[in-house]
């Protein structure tokens, strides 16, 4: 099968300019900056990325646009680099950052995606490599190593959905090798292992977008149309617990939900299916488990062009 796998070189001159500067400058002018909180967010059917600065007051400090006709459901901020992983539909990419004005450089770019496929899934294993979740008939699930330009597995299976747009956003690789995959439009999440035998079928009703194996092996899964998150036990299939909009807050369509440092969990709050008189709310929410669910944290950055929100990636830097 011919892979459409491409890598763009970065010119290194500007790197090699600035160590000069700061060599001429001394070393105070190019000390450490505070650590800060930032957050990449997407969302279907918004046409760009952006980096938000907790830590400045929400700021927007990068954006970058998508190709025409993209859908990101899937950002991640590589660990080393700074650069960002991004799914669109019709591929993913890894992309640097480009400083002051926004944009990116193209690392590279994975674009075996067939007519009538969509890419959904761009996240990275815990070795390095990158698993792709592109939906169609049949699904793929695509492992490439650490470079992003060799795929060392494929797996096909037949999820029995005609609809590529109808299947699955966000699927992940649990720490047993098997693969979590919440299906959009059914209510179900399959957990499926790399030789294509079915292992679990869990029936959670509503929309299932997205699942986070947690550290005790429970799954979080955001439920889209259901206004929720649960958490579950995916040994028994019980349900551990229900996560709903805390007090002031309505939650619209919730897409990605992640537990987050000190018992906390954040929630896409994507609007693409709210009434208009319902749109009024926030993009992103964490609340504290902890305390009941209590409201921590919120952001609308409606009035900065942002237009949904389904997927976030929590960082430092």
């Amino acid at each position: 099968m011919k892979r459409f796998i491409h890598k763009i070189s970065v010119h290194s001159r500007g790197i090699a300019l600035g160590a000069a500067l700061c060599a001429v400058a001394g070393l105070s002018a190019c000390g450490p900056k505070p650590v800060q909180d930032k957050i990449l967010i997407a969302g279907s059917y918004w046409d760009t990325i952006a980096v938000v600065n907790r830590s400045a007051g929400n700021t927007i400090e990068w954006k970058y646009g998508l190709p025409k006709g993209a859908e990101c459901n899937s950002v991640e901020i590589i660990p080393g680099t700074g650069d960002v992983l991004l799914s669109y539909k019709n591929g993913a990419r890894v992309v640097k950052r480009d400083s002051v004005n926004g944009g990116g450089t193209i690392v590279w770019d994975y674009t075996d995606v067939a007519p009538g496929e969509e890419l959904q899934t761009a996240t990275r294993l815990p070795d390095g490599g990158y698993l792709l979740g592109i939906c169609g008939t049949p699904a793929r699930f695509v492992e490439l190593d650490s470079t992003g330009l060799n795929v060392r597995r494929e797996v096909r299976y037949d999820l029995g959905i005609g609809d590529a747009h109808s299947q699955f956003r966000r699927m992940v690789k649990a720490r047993n090798g098997n693969y979590l995959v919440p299906i959009i439009t059914n209510g179900k999440l399959l957990e499926i292992k790399d030789d294509t035998t079915l292992v679990a079928e869990l029936n959670l009703g509503g929309n299932p977008f997205s699942v986070q194996e947690l550290p005790n092996g429970n799954l979080l899964v955001g439920l889209g149309d259901a206004h929720c998150a649960l958490e579950v036990d995916r040994s028994i299939g019980g349900l551990v617990r229900r996560i709903d909009a805390p007090a002031g807050v309505i939650f619209n369509f919730v897409g990605q939900a992640q537990l987050m440092p000190g018992g906390k969990v954040m929630v896409a709050n994507w609007q693409g299916h709210a009434p208009a008189d319902k749109r009024d709310t926030p993009q992103l929410v964490e609340v504290d488990l902890g305390k009941g669910t209590p409201l921590v944290w919120s952001y609308d950055g409606r009035k900065d062009g942002v237009r949904l929100v389904s997927a976030f990636f929590p960082f430092k830097e």
